[in-house]
């Protein structure tokens, strides 16, 4: 799904709004901090599937935290993170988290941009559309390879 094709909500106008990198390894630990000691009112959404209609209690938050930082850890190999997005670096309240081992590259040339594995988000989110079927090319019809 393409950003142009996303819903034109607040919840997909603020996902393609500006956010910031959490690069150092040290910021994430203090996003997880800062996450932790504040865990109410968050929404958690994996955009593959059904938007949340609220939001997780403590208990659910923090645990879904250990869950995406077990997740962000895989590559800790890594200089830096690389994975977390943030619409404010002081105090987010729009949360972009990727899955490290299925980012892609920056030089990808797909139409497709790569969604984040979870949104975590003051606001409610919206669950995306199915994407549009697309109709095979006269090769993949041709060649069987529709």
């Amino acid at each position: 799904m393409s950003n142009g094709s996303l819903p034109d909500t607040d919840f997909w106008r603020q996902f393609r709004g500006r956010f910031s990198g959490v690069l150092k390894w040290d910021d994430l630990e203090s996003l997880w901090d800062a996450l932790k000691a504040s865990p109410a009112d968050w929404y958690v959404f994996d955009p593959a599937g059904e938007a949340p209609s609220k939001p997780l209690d403590d208990a659910e938050f923090l645990h879904f935290l250990d869950e995406a930082e077990a997740v962000i850890n895989q590559r800790r190999d890594r200089p830096s993170c690389g994975s977390v997005y943030l619409d404010d670096l002081a105090a987010p309240t729009y949360i972009k988290i990727f899955d490290p081992l299925k980012m892609g590259t920056s030089c990808s040339h797909s139409s497709e941009p790569i969604m984040p594995h979870w949104i975590i988000s003051r606001m409610e989110p919206d669950t995306l559309p199915p994407p549009p079927v697309k109709n095979p090319t006269i090769f993949q019809r041709l060649t069987g390879r529709a």
